[in-house]
């Protein structure tokens, strides 16, 4: 359970994989904004990776133009798949992603797919099951696994939906936090039921939304947050999980998130001893 890192792609290269060195990490998901072009950027990844062969990608994680956070309501209209006006533009962009990825050996593309209805006679549903059986084919021909982030939904039906999507290679991505913020159901209770779906985790932390309010809860600093960390490692650890432990913090002062993730890396490492990790 190595440590590692989210980081966006909103620089060059060379200038990215040196955030990286200076936090003393080498793992990483690499975040894709919508400004990135994909098919002019592969070849100065290929050449920065190359001198910088400690490095490991574990997976490219779709941006898509649009998508805001603001609140529950927004979410829902803005984020992932749920808006069929979307769609056709941001299936195109995961594709790009994904052969961007593949330029680069990477085996994983993730994303929010979007809030799926509890419902399974909802029609949105049966769009989510189509759009899913889309991108997993597309990404199934680059030898990837299509990986979906935790959290607006609860586990429950997250479990069923990647059922009657029916593709092996969906996978999931564990966010414990977006199960708190989002109000969706305990975190290790979510991850036991899900464990034989995860193939990578975050390490984020995060407090409930206030009640009836239509917010979000707050994303913090790990540790500072609702999200029992020494349980959440202690059950990969029983659930045999041996792959990185990636750090996310989208904090807009980049002086308050540079202090954050050397906080996180710090309580992680104290965390891990703890165990035995």
């Amino acid at each position: 359970m190595e440590i590692g890192l989210v980081i966006w792609a909103e620089s060059t290269a060379e200038v990215t994989l040196k955030q990286v060195a200076d936090y003393g990490l080498r793992v990483i998901q690499l975040g894709i904004p919508p400004a990135v072009d994909c098919a002019a950027a592969v070849v100065s990844w290929k050449q920065s990776l190359a001198a910088a062969p400690q490095v490991v990608i574990t997976s490219a994680v779709c941006c898509y133009e649009g998508e805001d956070y603001s609140d529950l309501a927004t979410v829902h209209e803005s984020v992932g798949f749920t808006t069929p006006r979307y769609r056709p533009e941001r299936i195109a962009r995961t594709r790009e992603i994904a052969d961007f990825a593949h330029g680069l050996g990477i085996e994983a593309v993730s994303c929010h797919i979007g809030f799926i209805p509890e419902d399974p006679e909802d029609a949105l549903y049966a769009e989510l099951i189509e759009v899913t059986r889309t991108l997993c084919d597309g990404t199934s021909v680059n030898g990837q696994n299509f990986v979906l982030e935790t959290g607006q939904e609860s586990a429950e039906v997250l479990l069923r939906f990647i059922a009657d999507v029916g593709r092996s290679n969906l996978k999931i991505n564990f966010d414990p936090a977006n199960m708190i913020l989002y109000g969706s159901g305990d975190p290790l209770a979510a991850l036991a039921l899900l464990q034989k779906h995860v193939v990578s985790v975050h390490c984020k932390d995060g407090t409930s939304p206030v009640a009836g309010s239509g917010s979000l809860g707050k994303e913090c600093a790990l540790g500072d947050g609702e999200v029992d960390f020494p349980g959440f490692l202690s059950l990969l650890q029983q659930i045999g999980y041996t792959d990185s432990l990636t750090i996310e913090r989208e904090e807009p002062d980049q002086q308050r998130k540079v202090a954050d993730v050397f906080l996180a890396i710090e309580r992680l490492k104290m965390w891990k001893q703890s165990i035995g990790l």
